[in-house]
């Protein structure tokens, strides 16, 4: 027996969704002959395709021996025993996600650092009721599923802005600018009579499109989860609220120009072993004004292990 998922469901969706809306555009410039557009929605259309075949190969599975992350034809299977963890994490959001950490690389911290990808580390992907039923007939430990109550500030909280409006005028413009040149390349292509040039000039508006989308995905990323602090707690933007007592254990993490801050709801030592309690984790700009908040309010922040560089 064996269940299995996609791990990126959404992004599957929308890849499918595109390609479908392309074949159909491409069906009505046929009929009304305009030749030079159905040349380019076809070439969209096939590279659609095939980000929808590349997306629906990123599977997760559960068997009865262990569980396994596929690729196309790569597929790492691990069985129950070499799992060192096994847990929920709840990172910035409502949304959960089953994380799980092979005996080999036992290493918490390499799973948020370079979440939501999967590795020789481990593997993170978004819990369904489908997942939680499957690894709860099929694991033979018992990991904890239970409900993460929402909380609320008692009182108002202190934007950082800065943060967000430091990400927005660098990342917008450059996104504008990505997908205008890749908007003009199509124009030039529904232009073009011979079909390489129209593929060549098709391909590198799609990855100026790709490319446009990645930064403007990073921006609204950086504006919803804009930190927000009080001497009662901290939020990642309109993302999961966190009371300082419940943060036990802060960590700074800088790998070249990318600096950022996390803070977990259980100890560092706790985290990483097997079928822990649901995991809290706020992913946020490391800032000097947050690291402070984090080092004057929080009660474990003295106690335990100290943000470090």
């Amino acid at each position: 027996m064996m269940t299995r998922v996609l791990r990126y469901p959404r992004l599957c969706a929308l890849a499918c969704v595109s390609a479908l809306a392309c074949a159909i555009g491409r069906d009505l410039c046929v009929s009304s002959q305009a030749d030079g557009w159905a040349r380019v929605l076809l070439v969209m259309t096939l590279v659609l395709l095939g980000v929808s075949l590349v997306l629906m190969s990123c599977r997760f599975f559960v068997e009865d021996t262990g569980v396994g992350v596929g690729f196309m034809l790569r597929v790492r299977r691990t069985s129950w025993q070499d799992l060192s963890s096994l847990g929920v994490l709840c990172c910035n959001s409502r949304r959960p996600y089953l994380y799980g950490l092979y005996r080999r690389s036992p290493d918490f911290l390499k799973l948020i650092h370079r979440a939501p990808s999967c590795g020789n580390w481990g593997f993170i992907v978004p819990l369904s009721r489908r997942v939680i039923n499957a690894v709860l007939t099929r694991c033979p430990e018992e990991v904890d599923f239970s409900h993460i109550p929402r909380q609320k500030p008692g009182r108002p909280l202190r934007m950082l802005w800065h943060q967000a409006a430091l990400y927005g005028v660098m990342l917008v413009p450059a996104a504008a600018v990505a997908l205008l040149t890749g908007g003009m390349m199509l124009v030039r292509a529904s232009e073009m009579a011979s079909f390489v040039t129209v593929t060549g000039l098709t391909l590198g508006a799609c990855a100026l499109f790709a490319v446009g989308g990645f930064l403007l995905h990073r921006a609204v990323i950086a504006a919803t989860l804009c930190p927000c602090i009080s001497e009662e707690g901290v939020r990642a933007g309109i993302g999961m609220y966190m009371p300082w007592e419940e943060v036990r254990f802060g960590y700074v993490h800088r790998m070249g120009h990318v600096s950022g801050m996390f803070l977990l709801s259980q100890p560092l030592e706790n985290a990483g072993k097997c079928c822990a309690p649901p995991i809290r984790c706020l992913s946020l700009p490391d800032s000097s004004t947050l690291l402070l908040a984090y080092l004057t309010y929080c009660p474990y922040a003295e106690k335990g292990e100290r943000p470090s560089a």
